[in-house]
């Protein structure tokens, strides 16, 4: 696989997500497990640096097949988190963005600029007309993200999101490419 990297600024990079990154990845998921397992479904089925390597090695065929564009964020040269487009439409040009971020490193603005780069070249590199995010209502730190991209609210996807047995209401929100071109 060619590798893609994505520069954001001096400190954070976006790469292609390699399975050779499943120890570092898993590492982080498993010491902040109760903090993303709020918001993350998957985080419960990840149960050990395996699993983790499966998924990135899934991530690398989706990856080659445009199914999705899964890239690892890193800052300062360490793993922090992961964002992507998780789902890729390629008939209707449009894409959602999925995202996580490591506890500690929050509040430095690391993931509102790694998705404002990743929309970059969504728009310009991937030629789509409509990005999209959804976010468990709940969730105000991640809410935070698209509105300060300029995102439109379209409103409430009513339980849609299962965690733990119990169905949780998302926000989704969208930008278009005339909106982004405007910005």
């Amino acid at each position: 696989m060619k590798s893609k990297t994505l520069k954001v600024d001096d400190d954070i990079l976006l790469r292609f997500s390699d399975p050779t990154e499943a120890e570092e990845m898993f590492a982080i998921v498993n010491a902040e497990r109760e903090y993303l397992g709020e918001w993350l479904s998957w985080v419960e089925q990840t149960r050990k640096v395996d699993d983790t390597r499966k998924y990135l090695m899934d991530l690398v065929q989706w990856n080659l097949g445009g199914q999705q564009f899964g890239l690892t964020i890193y800052y300062k040269g360490k793993i922090c988190g992961c964002i992507g487009f998780v789902s890729i439409n390629k008939i209707d040009n449009n894409a959602e963005i999925g995202y996580w971020l490591s506890e500690k490193h929050q509040g430095k603005g690391i993931m509102t600029k790694a998705c404002k780069r990743l929309l970059r070249y969504g728009f310009e590199k991937m030629d789509f007309n409509r990005i999209q995010i959804r976010v468990i209502t709940s969730n105000a730190k991640s809410i935070a993200i698209p509105k300060r991209l300029g995102f439109m609210h379209e409103g409430i996807i009513r339980q849609s999101v299962l965690l733990y047995g119990v169905y949780h209401d998302a926000i989704t929100f969208s930008l278009l490419k005339e909106e982004f071109e405007k910005n």
